[in-house]
């Protein structure tokens, strides 16, 4: 805590703790497993620990105004805090972690890390109720997650609130403030570089259609998008927020590899918005997305028909049951099973004109273990016995 008696100083010093305390209060991943049965969700428990470690681990606070905040909050920081300055946020880095807990007296602690960093920032803070930060914009995309409590934003001029479970995505170009409201909130923010959108190597060949359409909605719509805002399906924040989790713990303990792990984890965070959170886009935009999402599916099964099933399906692309039918359906006038037993049998025919295999081999390795069924539905299907097909 801070020395009460030092308050008129620049440099605020911790007290002295003995070398046990010291760990239990400086280590975050100490932390991390000693609270590891807390009744809060993973990604708060998470969220609290690198607060409570970045804190305890500074050897003292300096008491400055931070440039983004109203001119008479003053705040007490880490000596490596980068306060941003003027309209425009910088960020030289490929992704940069921010959280934030705001208590309902206005009491805020805030804890940041880019990916290349190897210490996080922190600073804490009594902010005036309702007070508004400094109007400013990005050079970069920003994903904001509402764990707790609410987010209020003035954006472009219009007062914009994200409840708790609702993931913004601010375009770069729009200027906006956040209200400091008093309410026990936590909020954690994702500074994603333009560079990581845009590049076009392996981790870009990483996205699928569906994946790639919204990286480049964001990069096509940067000069004029305002914000987007995702709203959880049921089930979507369980999904989500061990993902985020993973995010925060791989970036603040930098692990040997931690850097491809957080890329990876991003790619999966981007995968549970696009399928399970209902996304605020135009009608045409929406369309297309769906419509990207049904090519992914397809391809998939045209390389796993043989052994694939729905639960691979609904697993890999993060879609419920009912809605990955309904997509299928939409498209095709066909049900899942209907779909699959036409990719078996269309592979089946296309085998028996172009090798010289039993019929019984490629019918196990188009899927079918019964060979009666297999006959009953092909001569269905083709109006002849796969005997006289191969041989028409």
């Amino acid at each position: 805590m801070m020395n009460k008696n030092t308050e008129t100083e620049w440099e605020y010093h911790l007290e002295e703790s003995t070398e046990e305390e010291s760990v239990e209060k400086r280590d975050l991943g100490y932390l991390l497993d000693k609270n590891g049965g807390s009744d809060s969700t993973e990604l708060e428990h998470v969220i609290c620990c690198w607060l409570d470690s970045t804190e305890n681990n500074a050897k003292y606070l300096v008491k400055q105004h931070m440039l983004n905040m109203p001119q008479d909050i003053m705040a007490e920081a880490t000596a490596n805090w980068k306060s941003h300055n003027g309209l425009i946020r910088e960020q030289d880095d490929l992704v940069n972690v921010d959280a934030y807990h705001m208590s309902d007296t206005g009491y805020m602690r805030y804890v940041a890390k880019s990916l290349m960093q190897q210490d996080s920032a922190f600073f804490r803070q009594q902010c005036l109720e309702d007070s508004l930060t400094e109007l400013h914009r990005h050079d970069y995309v920003e994903i904001a997650y509402v764990l707790k409590g609410s987010l209020k934003q003035n954006i472009v001029g219009q007062d914009e609130v994200f409840q708790e479970g609702e993931v913004c995505v601010i375009g770069q170009n729009s200027l906006h403030q956040d209200y400091l409201t008093y309410q026990d909130a936590t909020v954690l923010f994702l500074g994603i570089s333009n560079e990581l959108f845009e590049r076009e190597d392996d981790y870009g060949k990483k996205f699928s259609r569906a994946q790639d359409f919204f990286r480049k909605l964001v990069i096509r719509r940067k000069k004029d998008l305002k914000f987007i805002r995702f709203t959880p399906r049921p089930g979507a924040r369980e999904q989500l927020e061990p993902v985020i989790a993973a995010i925060v713990k791989e970036n603040a303990l930098c692990r040997p590899g931690y850097e491809s792990i957080v890329a990876g984890l991003l790619e999966r965070m981007n995968t549970i918005l696009m399928s399970q959170y209902q996304i605020a886009l135009s009608k045409k935009e929406q369309t297309q997305v769906r419509k990207l999402l049904f090519d992914d599916v397809i391809d998939y099964i045209d390389q796993n028909y043989a052994d694939v099933t729905l639960n691979d399906l609904c697993k890999k692309f993060s879609y419920n049951t009912y809605y990955f039918n309904r997509l299928i359906k939409e498209n095709t006038g066909l049900t899942y099973s209907q779909y699959l037993q036409k990719v078996r049998l269309d592979k089946a025919a296309f085998y028996l004109k172009t090798t010289h295999d039993s019929i019984e081999r490629i019918a196990l390795r188009v899927g079918y273990t019964n060979q009666g069924f297999f006959y009953e539905k092909f001569e269905l299907r083709f109006g002849v016995s796969p005997r006289e097909y191969r041989l028409a």
